[in-house]
């Protein structure tokens, strides 16, 4: 059997501590048709970080210069913002890891 770890920051000690994240919200990956949308472990606290970095980072909105207006953005552009907000946090995480030292080859 596999352990389970953090897929960001390496945490195994508590497997109750860690949950499956799915990277791009369910209701949004439906609206995109998505029907399995990209999942992995966090721990509570790396999932709690993501969900702080997505409140601050993924807007459902974009500007439209030639409206001169803010439009929704389609469910596939949300999808790829998620996608890249999460990105955006794994690395930063990759290397606030490195800088401490805890870095892991995985």
């Amino acid at each position: 059997m596999e352990k389970k770890v953090c897929g960001i920051c390496g945490y195994a000690r508590k497997p109750e501590n860690l949950i499956i994240h799915q990277i791009v919200p369910e209701e949004v990956a439906t609206q995109a048709g998505i029907s399995y949308p990209e999942t992995v472990v966090l721990c509570i606290n790396c999932r709690n970080e993501i969900q702080t970095w997505y409140d601050k980072r993924v807007l459902g909105v974009s500007y439209d210069e030639s409206a001169r207006r803010f439009v929704p953005r389609s469910p596939a552009q949300m999808v790829k913002e998620y996608e890249a907000v999460y990105g955006e946090f794994a690395a930063y995480k990759k290397r606030r890891r490195v800088k401490r030292g805890h870095f892991s080859a995985r």
